[in-house]
């Protein structure tokens, strides 16, 4: 069914365009330009599917038609109910992994989905639990790894320091991709009310 689907990506990260990818969909990337900020006050689990509408706004804008899928997304890492961004410097790693180090955090991921005038989001939360590593250890990743474009400073693709996932693997990864294929191949059945 994938290989019949094209899906514009509004994203620049190379994992959702290799997970996309590799499950079979032409993939044509744009990318967003809009500012990611959101309000204070929102709860920090929405903000990623906050985020991934605000992109969509914003490819919907540059593009012609959306007789194509177009997918935006965002993911961000929570711990001790702090959003824990893309790290400023590798220093910055460091000082992020060495806090989630032996620690559990949370990983949602937003996606907005939208074809034909029909948008759709939702978001999906995994679980990562790290075990301790030791602090040369940490430092031997953030200097071979470029750890800079990943949220929480890390891809669990790569990272040791993964223990335990409870959740999606591709969800971590950056794109939750089974609730991706469901939503597309249950499409025309779905309503952005009951989704």
């Amino acid at each position: 069914m994938a290989s019949s689907v094209k899906i514009i990506l509004g994203s620049q990260s190379p994992r959702r365009l290799q997970i996309l990818s590799h499950a079979g969909y032409e993939v044509e990337v744009v990318k967003p330009l809009v500012e990611e900020v959101f309000p204070d006050s929102m709860d920090i689990y929405q903000v990623p599917e906050f985020l991934s509408r605000l992109k969509m706004d914003d490819i919907a804008a540059m593009i012609a038609n959306d007789n194509d899928f177009i997918v935006c997304a965002d993911t961000v890492v929570i711990y001790n109910h702090q959003l824990v961004g893309k790290p400023e410097s590798l220093q910055d790693a460091f000082r992020c992994l060495k806090m989630l180090n032996g620690q559990q955090h949370d990983v949602v991921t937003g996606v907005c989905i939208r074809k034909n005038g029909k948008v759709i989001s939702f978001s999906e939360q995994a679980k990562v639990y790290f075990k301790p590593l030791p602090e040369e250890e940490i430092q031997h990743y953030v200097d071979t790894c470029q750890p800079l474009d990943k949220a929480g400073a890390y891809n669990i693709q790569e990272y040791a320091g993964v223990d335990k996932l409870e959740g999606e693997f591709f969800n971590v990864m950056g794109l939750p991709l089974q609730r991706v294929q469901e939503v597309i191949q249950q499409w025309d059945n779905l309503s952005p009310a009951s989704f």
